[in-house]
């Protein structure tokens, strides 16, 4: 959070600070009720580092699963029953593939941003998603956390994942806004998380869906190339961000 300048006094305070503590001007108030205000407060110091905690531990609970011993018949069993699912996913066209790929994710993530039984379904579907990783692994003769790190190597993995972690920290802040009673705020804030989820996962089913297209090319090193396009498309976003909390953060303070 950076600092602002007591207009009265020109002491630096943190901002969002009501009052100043040297000449006890009192900044105005903002109106925290706005679709302005509720996208601000996404990008908060305190919700970035809850939904990258998140994050971090969906991962080690992914490595941690996956590192479970799992007998030959067990993952042979489990991977039956995902293998005609997973190869009708691969056997579509690729911009049919991308939007079968993005809708089962977002129905996932719609539910996971749901106060209370999202957090549990998120814990669930990480765990189902360690397992079949798991099974996949010991089928192919390989641990499952080395079959979880070359998926990590794979551009759509950084959003596909990070959506279901930003989605259920979300649900978690709605649980909190009623005990602050502050939902009717919170839930504009989650609107737009939803859909910005939604947003990522579109793209990582794109690049998902590319992935797919790319991987029946003999060099297994041409997979790599969609990390270019990424880079681009994280860079222009966080550049899109930086520029729209900024101008909503002064429209704010001069409509204050």
């Amino acid at each position: 959070m950076k600092d602002i300048q007591c207009p009265q006094c020109g002491n630096l305070v943190p901002e969002g600070t009501e009052q100043c503590p040297v000449c006890g001007y009192r900044f105005p108030a903002v109106n925290e009720d706005t679709w302005k205000a509720a996208f601000v407060r996404i990008f908060s110091r305190q919700r970035i580092l809850a939904m990258v905690l998140v994050f971090i531990g969906e991962l080690a609970l992914m490595f941690a699963l996956s590192a479970l011993p799992m007998s030959g018949s067990t993952a042979s069993q489990i991977v039956g029953q995902n293998e005609p699912s997973l190869q009708a996913v691969r056997s579509l066209p690729l911009i049919v593939r991308s939007f079968s790929i993005f809708s089962h994710n977002y129905e996932i993530a719609s539910i996971e941003i749901i106060p209370v039984i999202g957090q549990i379904f998120f814990i669930i579907s990480t765990y189902s998603t360690a397992i079949v990783l798991n099974a996949l692994a010991v089928s192919q003769g390989v641990t499952g956390p080395l079959a979880l790190l070359s998926l990590l190597l794979l551009p759509y993995s950084w959003l596909e994942l990070p959506s279901y972690a930003i989605a259920s920290t979300e649900g978690g802040f709605l649980i909190a806004s009623l005990f602050r009673r502050s939902f009717r705020k919170e839930i504009k804030t989650a609107i737009i998380v939803w859909l910005m989820v939604g947003l990522e996962l579109l793209t990582a089913g794109i690049f998902e869906s590319w992935t797919i297209a790319l991987e029946s090319s003999k060099n297994l090193g041409i997979l790599f190339i969609t990390w270019i396009p990424y880079v681009i498309i994280i860079a222009i976003f966080i550049v899109v961000v930086r520029y729209a909390v900024s101008r909503f953060r002064s429209e704010m303070k001069n409509a204050a």
